[in-house]
Order: structure tokens, then sequence, then C-alpha cells
């Protein structure tokens, strides 16, 4: 049992945690839940890339419930690490042209239900994933039309291009700590739940009864080594069983 336990891409636990993908059958009422109210989702993808087709599948899934995700393709940075240093940018600029609550989520992700019945009551400038150990996730925040948010994004992005080689949610958690330690501190930050950045396969989340959006984390893909065979990673295996799973059921919508 132990030999296949190491063999296969699964455990019993890492299976128990799966939260259903809504069918079609779940949309009427998830669906009813999307108001005239809910702000813009935004997301950005590197061109030529395989993140294209997951920008796709995340607007599919938003469609499904009444939300439009606005993605937008940059220039290819040159590696993962660059690429992801992209976001501070991007997202002062979205910031600047568009008013109200702002929603962005990484564009490997797909919505189970719509989030801003949860979120746009939040009274902060910005709120973002924290796991348990306490890292930030930068797969979604919420950034409130405030001027500390986007003094906030401006010294995220001025972070990200003096550290190029560093992943950007560390430098954005870099900040937000010590802006948290000083006298007087300048951002007003809340900690969003598990349920707006849940990661399908990992042990370490807390239980939660509903899933707003989940990340399918396309980085397995970017940063894949190369194995003996063509083999791949028990991580991979498990984000492409994942991807497969709901795509057969989007697919099934159409």
């Amino acid at each position: 049992m132990n030999i296949l336990n190491k063999i296969r891409p699964w455990t019993a636990q890492q299976r128990a945690l799966i939260v259903p993908f809504p069918t079609d059958q779940d949309l009427p009422e998830r669906k009813s839940k999307a108001a005239a109210v809910d702000g813009p989702v935004v997301a950005f993808f590197t061109e030529g890339s395989f993140y294209e087709r997951e920008k796709e599948r995340m607007a599919r899934s938003a469609e499904r419930i009444g939300l439009k995700v606005h993605a937008t393709a940059l220039p290819n940075a040159g590696s993962w690490v660059l690429n992801a240093g992209l976001k501070p940018g991007f997202l002062l600029q979205e910031r600047a042209k568009l008013r109200g609550p702002l929603l962005y989520v990484d564009v490997d992700a797909v919505f189970h239900r719509n989030p801003w019945p949860e979120l746009r009551g939040l009274d902060c400038d910005i709120a973002v994933y924290y796991e348990a150990d306490g890292s930030l996730v930068s797969a979604t925040i919420l950034i409130n039309d405030t001027p500390e948010a986007a003094h906030l994004l401006e010294l995220w992005r001025q972070g990200c291009l003096a550290s190029p080689d560093m992943w950007d949610q560390l430098v954005l958690q870099q900040i937000i700590a010590e802006d948290a330690g000083s006298t007087r501190p300048q951002f007003r930050v809340i900690r969003l739940p598990v349920s707006f950045c849940w990661i399908f396969d990992r042990v370490e989340n807390e239980p939660v009864s509903e899933v707003f959006i989940e990340q399918l984390q396309a980085s397995r893909e970017a940063t894949k080594r190369k194995r003996w065979f063509g083999r791949i990673g028990k991580r991979l295996q498990r984000r492409r069983d994942r991807v497969d799973e709901i795509e057969r059921i989007l697919n099934a919508a159409r």
C-alpha cells in the first residue's frame, strides 16, 4: 500500500478535498446572485503562451454565473517569475481607468460562485488571501477605489522592478508587513478566506462549505521538470486531472 501511494498521483486525503465544480443543474441558483452592482473582474495573460487557454476556461466559468472577465494580453517578459512581476504594473493601470471595487484573479482560475455579494461591502484598501503559515497569495485580490490602494500598487510595482527575480507575492507580502509594523500604518488590509483562493489538492486548506474561486495552479505546467520517458510529476498530474474534469463540465454546457 505504501508503494502504491508513492506511485499514485492522488492520495485518499486529496481526493476527499475535491469540491464539485458546478454543473448545469447548479447554475440557476448561482447565476441568480449576479447583480448590476458587481464590479469588474480583471486578469492578464502572456501572449502566445498556454495561458491563453487558461484565460478561455476562466472566462467560460465566469459567463456561466453572469460575470465577465476583462482579460488583457501582455508581452512575454522572458520567464515565469518575470511574467508574474508584471502584475502590479497591470493592476495600477486597471485601477487608474476603472472606478469602484476591482477584483483581480489569476487567469488560471475558475469561478464556482459569484464572489461579489461577499466582497462588495469590505471596508479596506485591499483584501488578499494568506495561507496558514502567513504566506501571501496574490492569485485573488480585491482592490478598492482608494488613494491608499493605488499607492500600495505603485510600491508593489517599484518593488518588483527593483527585485525582478523575487516572486511578486513575496514582494507584496514584505511591503504590507513593513507597513503593518510601522508606527502609523497606511494600508487597511483584510485577509480573504480560503474559499476565494481554493487550491483543489492542498491538504492544508481549512474546511469550507462553499468555494467562490478555485485556483488551478498553471505554474505546475510552467515550472515542470524534464523526466525520464516523458513522465510527469504527481502535482502536475493532479492539475491535469482536475482541469480535464472541469473542462468536461464546461463543454457539456455548450
